[in-house]
């Protein structure tokens, strides 16, 4: 039995994560690639590039920066809203989302920041425009220009970007699909039908449950796409821990088996769109060394968050904006890694930090002896009592005796269903879905016969609270989940998308989980 309090090994399955970055990120598919198969690398090109059969071009872009052999590497990574019916009647896409990784073996790092698609910024040659514009105007060059031009008049620095990458989304979907979908913790239902909706106001349809679940195809695109509802900061979020959710799925580990490695340069090379510079032999060699040393360093994926903020009048002015003093210290942060690592020490906490201001509710729960949360016993055990008149969960059930101040159940009963595992195998569970009190915040109590799912790989923590193991999975400095283990279930709790559960509440929200009695 594997020591909880010892740091999380590399292992292969780490190093196979580098590869699932390829079918999202990027950098990992391409690195997981050549560490497989060094001495092939000229072969595989040739792969990437439909063995001259598909007509594959790559994407010519002057403006990105060569990178050294062990040097930090920063990939753009592009989204496009192109479909078929688009591109029949000549109609030129725009960038749907916009995603920096910085891969740093000098800081043991993986950092991800999206720049919201609403940025007024301005584009090189074509006047002052939302972000996503510039890849109408000009394509994946024109919006490494933008890219760079609002880093580089903010802070008067070089904003090297090495790689870029380009999907569809008919190639995400296809992508999703080829690994066999990917396991997503879901905060909340996201719904929208548009069959009232008026002549252009319909958003994307969607109907994807709270819980921990498989999303594939259509579902992950409208599920990373959503922003009815919400914003481009909770849209950010979602595309961001859904790549990290990515990079631990079991089905990604099978790729990294040297007989696929033709399949999958041609899978990658047919899903996604790179620079030229991308595919060079000298450059896979050094992307392989890259993912082997980060691989090795046990390196964490972490969220930059992009400083924007809304205009006085949203209704009016749909422009999202920022300071080029809060685009400064973001830079810093990016570049070097400063503020955002996961903790390295399993023996101390973190400082709890502010939350996020409580809705206004008609009854008042009593505060609890721990400050920013409050007693719900009663509401919890009222839960507890429908999923037993129903007899229908199979394992038990346990609900928090602590809530967010201010925070309600968004549902008024909990969901029971049943997911399988990559071997098939079903399993019962069920999810508590809470609004935090404040606009579209979510978190939520996931209960499962699953002991083992991905998304529990590796706690950056183990800490004792009353008895009890909770295992704490960080990003950067904020705690996103707290799990522990039973011999019939594995339960944890979620923070919001945000992260706006401070870590000490989170903790406490998770101890004070109890069974009905």
């Amino acid at each position: 039995m594997r020591d909880p309090d010892r740091p999380p090994r590399p292992g292969r399955g780490v190093l196979v994560r580098a590869l699932l970055a390829a079918v999202l990120t990027v950098f990992v598919s391409a690195t997981a690639a050549a560490y497989a198969v060094l001495n092939e690398v000229d072969s595989l090109v040739d792969e990437f590039g439909g063995g001259g059969k598909e007509g594959r071009t790559f994407v010519n872009v002057p403006e990105v920066t060569d990178a050294e052999a062990g040097d930090p590497r920063t990939f753009l990574i592009l989204g496009t809203d192109e479909r078929y019916a688009d591109k029949v009647a000549g109609v030129k896409p725009r960038s749907d989302t916009i995603l920096l990784a910085r891969v740093d073996p000098k800081s043991d790092r993986i950092a991800l920041m999206s720049l919201p698609r609403d940025l007024k910024v301005r584009i090189p040659g074509s006047g002052t425009n939302k972000i996503n514009v510039a890849y109408e105007v000009g394509g994946p060059r024109k919006t490494v220009a933008t890219v760079k031009r609002l880093f580089e008049d903010a802070t008067g620095e070089e904003f090297p970007i090495n790689h870029v990458i380009a999907v569809s989304f008919g190639g995400f979907r296809r992508a999703v699909n080829y690994i066999g979908g990917v396991y997503v913790d879901i905060d909340r239902r996201y719904y929208n039908d548009n069959s009232t909706a008026a002549a252009g106001e319909a958003y994307a349809t969607i109907d994807v449950q709270p819980g921990y679940q498989m999303l594939k195809g259509q579902d992950a695109l409208d599920y990373v796409r959503y922003r009815h509802g919400d914003n481009d900061f909770f849209r950010a979020s979602r595309q961001q821990d859904f790549l990290r959710q990515i990079t631990h799925q079991d089905a990604v580990r099978q790729l990294l088996d040297p007989s696929k490695r033709h399949e999958l340069a041609r899978i990658f090379g047919r899903y996604f769109e790179v620079d030229k510079s991308f595919t060079r032999s000298s450059n896979l060699i050094a992307l392989a060394q890259l993912g082997l040393n980060m691989a090795q360093a046990k390196a964490p994926v972490n969220e930059v968050r992009f400083p924007a903020t809304e205009a006085e009048n949203p209704a009016v002015d749909s422009y999202l904006y920022v300071k080029d003093s809060d685009l400064k210290k973001t830079y810093d942060e990016f570049m070097t890694g400063e503020g955002s690592s996961n903790p390295r020490r399993l023996d101390e906490t973190t400082k709890p930090e502010a939350t996020a201001t409580p809705a206004r509710t008609k009854k008042k729960n009593r505060p609890s002896a721990v400050k920013g949360l409050e007693e719900a016993r009663t509401e919890g055990e009222n839960m507890a009592v429908l999923v037993a008149s129903e007899n229908k969960l199979g394992f038990p059930f346990y609900f928090p005796e602590r809530r967010k101040t201010g925070s309600r159940y968004a549902d008024p009963e909990p969901r029971i269903y049943s997911l399988r595992d990559g071997q098939g195998k079903l399993h019962r569970a069920y999810r508590l879905t809470l609004n935090a009190g404040s606009w579209s915040e979510y978190y939520g109590i996931q209960g499962m016969t699953w002991q083992h799912p991905p998304i529990l790989d590796d706690p950056d923590r183990v800490r004792e609270v009353n008895g009890r193991k909770l295992e704490l999975f960080y990003d950067g400095s904020r705690i996103r989940l707290v799990a522990w283990r039973t011999s019939k279930g594995v339960y944890w709790v979620t923070n919001t998308l945000t992260l706006s559960i401070p870590n000490s509440r989170l903790i406490a929200i998770a101890s004070s989980l109890r069974r009905l009695k």
